[in-house]
């Protein structure tokens, strides 16, 4: 199959897209197929498009019809004769078959990135790190911070080592990633009569709803201890240990912001989770600047009738609030109770590449009428079961 691209010289460069550079060779890079085409053609002019779109459109192929222009939706049928993709048992076509299957991919991520408003996307923004491996199994690293913590600056003699602060090590046990699938198949007809733009919009619709499901499992699972990543529970502590009159369900503004302070040497909330009712709690706290029942006078006795706002400590203006269901409607956080990370370090996610191909490679080696997607991911906490500093959880005191 040959498409074409213009390269940053305004040259016209012909590429045959062979199966492996669709499947082998990306699976062996730990790529996707289409991060591993773009960087292989590097060159590409961005100004036109990503290599990979480029060859879509050298190919016939757009995801949206354009009436100014006299384009009409394709169908997934027209697709398949754009592409001459073969319906045989033999290996013709392979390469045609798995380009079908990744441009149905990258729309549907496509569609997926533009509601940053979801659940999945508020919750990437807790991820501090992410991580890519080719298998479902890997060995979890871990990171001794205990030598750094405790350690103190130390007079060095000439030649001498400096001291062991960080431990770098892997996990004795060997961690598997969970896998997801779902699947999708259409007769003759609907071959002919349903459009791209129609087959992504209904993928991607069910896959936000089952990814934002997902986020309440990764919550639970990082905060209480679950799954095969994740062993033990974040320690909670009750407003009323911050501040003696934060009790009978009220939170007050000093227990708020001592709990954000607690760790500070370690680390600054950034995010915190809690349902719609414990969060008008922590809108509605006693003793929050500017209500009315804030005590004025202290604005005159600190800093010259100025607010004064610490410069190294979060004063809960910028900490970001992720909004889950009640329990009663299936979110993992209890009401009164906020979950609270250090976006920067807590989280990392691992994502199985490999997962995707097997279901790539099925679709475009056996010509069936139905294509399954697979994924495979999970959250693990950065620093492991044992640093738990990222992480805490207040109990408002009913």
């Amino acid at each position: 199959m040959k498409a074409s691209y213009i390269d940053s010289t305004g040259g016209v460069q012909q590429v045959e897209i062979t199966a492996d550079m669709l499947l082998d060779k990306p699976r062996e890079a730990g790529l996707s197929p289409t991060a591993y085409i773009n960087r292989t053609f590097a060159d590409a002019n961005l100004k036109v498009g990503t290599a990979m779109e480029q060859f879509r459109s050298s190919l016939g192929i757009y995801a949206q019809g354009n009436k100014d222009f006299g384009f009409t939706d394709l169908t997934l049928g027209q697709i398949e004769a754009n592409l001459n993709v073969s319906k045989g048992t033999g290996t013709m076509g392979t390469e045609s078959r798995a380009f079908v299957v990744q441009t149905i991919l990258d729309a549907t991520e496509s569609k997926m990135l533009k509601d940053m408003t979801s659940d999945t996307s508020a919750f990437d923004g807790m991820v501090g790190m992410s991580m890519s491996i080719a298998t479902e199994v890997f060995e979890q690293p871990v990171i001794d911070y205990t030598k750094t913590e405790a350690g103190k600056a130390q007079r060095m003699a000439q030649n001498a080592p400096p001291p062991l602060l960080i431990s770098f090590s892997t996990s004795d046990v060997v961690r598997k990633l969970p896998v997801w699938n779902m699947g999708m198949q259409w007769s003759d007809q609907a071959l002919r009569a349903t459009t791209l733009d129609f087959v992504t919009m209904s993928v991607a619709r069910y896959l936000m709803i089952e990814r934002d499901e997902r986020v309440n499992t990764y919550l639970s699972e990082v905060f209480l201890g679950g799954g095969d990543l994740n062993k033990t529970t974040v320690a909670t502590v009750a407003s009323s240990a911050l501040d003696a009159t934060s009790t009978g369900g009220v939170l007050t503004h000093k227990a708020w912001v001592k709990f954000l302070a607690r760790n500070r040497k370690y680390r600054k909330i950034t995010h915190v989770a809690c349902t719609v009712g414990t969060y008008l709690q922590i809108e509605g706290r006693t003793g929050r600047p500017g209500t009315v029942n804030y005590d004025t006078r202290m604005v005159g006795a600190i800093a010259g009738g100025q607010n004064a706002m610490p410069i190294n400590v979060s004063f809960g203006e910028d900490v970001k609030v992720f909004l889950v269901d009640d329990a009663a409607d299936g979110g993992p956080i209890p009401e009164g109770q906020v979950w609270a990370l250090d976006a920067r370090s807590a989280l990392t996610r691992v994502t199985n590449t490999g997962a995707s191909y097997s279901a790539m490679e099925e679709y475009a080696m056996k010509r069936s009428s139905m294509m399954r997607f697979d994924w495979s991911e999970g959250i693990f906490r950065t620093y492991g079961d044992v640093d738990l500093k990222p992480f805490d959880r207040l109990v408002i005191t009913a």
